[in-house]
This record gives C-alpha cells, structure tokens and sequence, in this order.
C-alpha cells in the first residue's frame, strides 16, 4: 500500500508538472518565425544569394503587393542585398514598408499624401534586375552596393562602392544602362506609356481641362508634361507623369508681359504622334522613339498661327520641326519648298 501510494504521488506530480508546462506554453512566446526582423532568416536570403537578382527579387514584390495591396504603387523603392525599404501608396494612404532578406514584411504610416507620380506594383518585372546589373559591370568595375527605383520617373540607379564611374542609371525594364544626364538610348518616345502617345496625352488633358479651359503654354516629354494656365487673373502650372498622375500644382499671380492664351480643347492628342509619322517621310526622321520634347508656341515661329515645336534627337538636322495643332502641315526652318 505504501508503494501504491507513492507511485500514486508520484504520477500525480508528474501529472501537475505537464499541466504547467502546457500551461506556461499556452502563455508564453508565441512563434515568431514569420515576423520581420526576427532570426538569422532576416539576413539570410533563402538559398543564398541576394535581393539584388532577379531570382529572389520576387520576394520584394510579394511583400509590397501584400503591404500594399493588388492595386498599390511604388513612389520610391531602395533594393539592398539583404533588406528592401519602400514608399508606396494604397487606398489613398501613404505607407512606408520594410523587407528582410526572406521577404517578411512589415508596415508603418508613411505620412499625408502629396502630389506624386508612382509605379503600380504590378509593373515591376523581377528580369530586369539581373539585366541592369549586367550592365553595370560592363562599364563599372565596383561592386554593386545597392539599387534605387524612382517610380514616378520609372528609372533605377545603381550605386557602386568604389571605381569609376560609381553611379549609373537604367530604364525600368533594365535597359538603357547609362551615366546620369546622359541621352537616353532606347527610344522611350516610343513606348507604350509615353506621353507623347495619343491615348496618355489625351489622359493628361483632359484632367487639365477640369482646372481651365484657356492655355498659355505646353510642354510634352516621353515621361512627362507641364499644362500652363490661364485662369483669369492668375497662372496655374500642372505637372503630370505617368498615367496622367499630377505631380505638381503651382498657383501664382501673373508677372511680366501678358502671354497669348488659347483654347485648351484646340489642342489634338493625336498631333505629335501625326507629326513624328511626317518625319520619318520627309526628314527621314525614326520616329517617335527619338523626339526629346514638344512645346506649344501660342503666337507661332514659322506662321502667324498657334503651332507645335517638336524637337529631335541631339545632332539631328533639322533640330525641330514645326505643325498646326492637329500636327499637319509639317515644316522646319530654312525649308524650301
């Protein structure tokens, strides 16, 4: 009886003893595993390697598109080797995300909303990476330290830690790898998120149509346009990027001589893509793929008449030429005939 009572003790204290001990699990540290930040997993690439390769920048993407939703976008993205930090937008709020090397994520609020042009997520192609790095060490010998996204610009910069040259830029894609200020290489004019095509310029303006209708200046380049305004006793100044997003808003009162204002609606999307078609015929132009910019001159440089200046790639004879607003009538200074 002894025995059976101390066994009996003993298997009712080891009894209390699982008890407390599924007690003080059910209480204690949850599992953190998946959280960001936590474990070697934070710097540790899953399968070696780095963020900066096409392989593992899918991880970047799945946590920003789970930060910020199926129709976020990217207004600024700075790619390490073992973390990403963002800027992006979502549901009309502004969001700061932080990403470690395994792709865990986390969110904070990133401020009031200002005018800024952004990338939709969506956008961003893991391909290019490894395309613009390959680039990069053609013409720099440095390793890569890190790589920046300016999504209103939808252009990347590499940045390298010693040699020459220590800084390069690329197009979105990955293409175009060049020093900052240089021409871009790849026909951009040309691309299907150009401004200077129809269906964009058309988005443009008629956004700007909504702040007035009579316009003193224009100023159209493959990732941008600039809609000067005259409404009434002031000037306003839009500025758009990308998928007609305004970037900036500028009210001021009018200064210096009065400038000629006309209809905004005489203005045809389609003109620029018209004028760079009669290009190609008469001044044996490429095409939209090598036009810098297109401005409005409301009095006219070659005729008493609004026109639309568009002016070629660097080296290009003639430099400009010159249409009515529906981009006919093509011609260019010293034209004879």
């Amino acid at each position: 009886m002894r025995v059976l009572s101390v066994l009996l003790g003993v298997a009712a204290a080891f009894a209390g003893s699982l008890l407390a001990f599924n007690a003080i699990r059910s209480v204690g540290p949850k599992d953190r595993t998946h959280e960001f930040g936590v474990g070697d997993a934070s710097t540790r690439v899953p399968g070696g390697g780095s963020l900066i390769e096409s392989r593992h920048f899918g991880l970047v993407v799945a946590a920003l598109r789970r930060e910020l939703g199926p129709d976020g976008a990217v207004e600024s993205l700075d790619l390490q080797p073992v973390s990403a930090t963002a800027s992006g937008r979502s549901g009309g709020v502004r969001k700061l995300v932080y990403i470690d090397a395994s792709g865990r994520s986390r969110a904070q609020d990133g401020g009031a909303l200002t005018p800024a042009a952004a990338l939709p997520v969506s956008r961003l192609d893991a391909a290019a990476i490894d395309k613009l790095v390959t680039g990069a060490r053609k013409q720099a010998s440095g390793p890569i330290e890190n790589l920046t996204l300016a999504g209103g610009q939808r252009e990347w910069t590499v940045h390298m830690t010693g040699g020459e040259p220590d800084t390069l830029v690329a197009n979105l894609d990955g293409s175009g790898i060049r020093l900052p200020g240089e021409p871009n290489p790849e026909p951009v004019g040309a691309a299907p998120d150009s401004m200077l095509r129809a269906a964009n310029l058309a988005r443009v303006l008629a956004a700007a149509a909504k702040e007035g209708s009579q316009v003193t200046g224009l100023d159209v380049r493959p990732d941008r346009v600039s809609v000067t305004l005259d409404t009434g006793g002031r000037t306003l100044e839009l500025d758009y990027g990308y998928d007609a997003q305004l970037t900036s808003r500028d009210l001021r009162a009018k200064t210096g001589a009065p400038e000629k204002a006309i209809p905004l609606a005489g203005i045809d999307p389609a003109a620029i893509e018209r004028m760079a078609r009669s290009a190609r015929r008469l001044v044996d132009s490429p095409g939209l793929g090598e036009v810098q910019y297109v401005l409005l001159d409301t009095d006219g440089t070659l005729r008493e008449r609004p026109e639309l200046l568009l002016y070629r790639a660097p080296g290009a004879q003639p430099t400009y030429v010159v249409a009515d607003l529906h981009g006919r009538g093509l011609t260019w200074p010293g034209r004879t005939n």
